[in-house]
């Protein structure tokens, strides 16, 4: 790498993986000049590795996720005096699509839990009715799950937002839930036979997904569906962003456009002023032609 100077101006010269990047920066000072190439140096990190990732068929979400890891990487190896600059610090991430709303048709969830390994089917169910997300499941145990009350709840720790929340249980949970705890080797709801917390169990996931016939189609997503269910079913938006633990609503309003019930009920309300209209307006009365005025006197209306 290789920052330069001719006449008044300041010229970058560096080789990033066999690619050599050069131009030239301008008569601006030495520091900006350091800035720039820095800069230079983050978008050939970027342009290359981004190209190579999205070649492999891998989403612009996973590629920032794996960019953050490498600028924490960098940034550690710095402290540990391994390193001496982070090429990654100045990339830009991608604009992420937060906007994608993927949800199961009934038909769909049936096909998915048929699918299922026995230790994998509690989860999903739990997932379909609480709309927790993965780190929130991982971290239940015996003492969040009030079968009296019929109450799960997500401790302030392990939310995304940082508070605590319940949900309250189904049929459907409440059955699959006690016949987990009637196997449950330890205080973990989710475990495996030795008590053992899952670290993960995205493989067996997907392979459920595959078996099952689903495209484009999430462990995450079972959490959109948990909220669209909602919406559908007429539940108020702000019930909604409770239960799914929403900091803003903003967030829940991308499930509006998933029925217009709730909107053609608030329209239907206001029949119940029906009997306040005016005879004029009411059926019986437009029948008959007489009854309107064949003279409108436009002038009466600046008065």
């Amino acid at each position: 790498m290789s920052l330069y100077q001719r006449g008044k101006s300041w010229y970058y010269d560096f080789l990033y993986r066999g690619e050599r990047h050069t131009g030239c920066i301008g008569p601006v000072s030495k520091t900006v000049a350091k800035e720039i190439m820095a800069k230079k140096k983050a978008e050939a990190v970027e342009g290359r590795y981004r190209r190579q990732r999205k070649q492999a068929g891998v989403s612009d979400v996973t590629i920032n996720r794996e960019l953050a890891f490498l600028r924490h990487l960098y940034t550690m190896a710095i402290t540990w005096g391994n390193a001496t600059e982070n090429p990654v610090k100045r990339v830009r991430f991608a604009r992420e699509d937060n906007g994608r709303v993927r949800m199961l048709t009934l038909e769909e969830e049936g096909q998915l839990l048929a699918q299922c390994a026995p230790h994998l089917k509690p989860l999903v169910v739990t997932a379909l009715h609480t709309g927790f997300r993965t780190s929130e499941l991982l971290s239940l145990t015996w003492a969040d799950v009030d079968f009296r009350r019929r109450v799960i709840t997500v401790r302030a720790a392990y939310a995304k937002n940082g508070e605590s929340r319940g949900v309250p249980m189904n049929d459907v949970l409440t059955m699959a839930l006690k016949e987990v705890r009637m196997n449950a080797p330890g205080d973990v709801v989710f475990c495996n036979y030795k008590g053992t917390p899952y670290r993960s169990f995205r493989s067996a996931f997907e392979r459920a997904v595959c078996k099952a016939g689903l495209e484009d189609f999430t462990f995450h997503d079972l959490r959109h569906t948990f909220a669209s269910r909602l919406v559908m079913a007429g539940v108020d938006l702000p019930t909604v962003k409770e239960l799914m633990g929403h900091k803003d609503i903003t967030m829940t309003l991308r499930y509006t456009h998933l029925s217009s019930d709730h909107k053609q009920r608030a329209v239907r309300t206001l029949e119940q002023f029906g009997d306040k209209v005016p005879a004029i307006f009411t059926t019986e009365r437009v029948r008959d032609a007489t009854a309107l005025p064949q003279v409108i006197d436009f002038s009466m209306l600046g008065r």
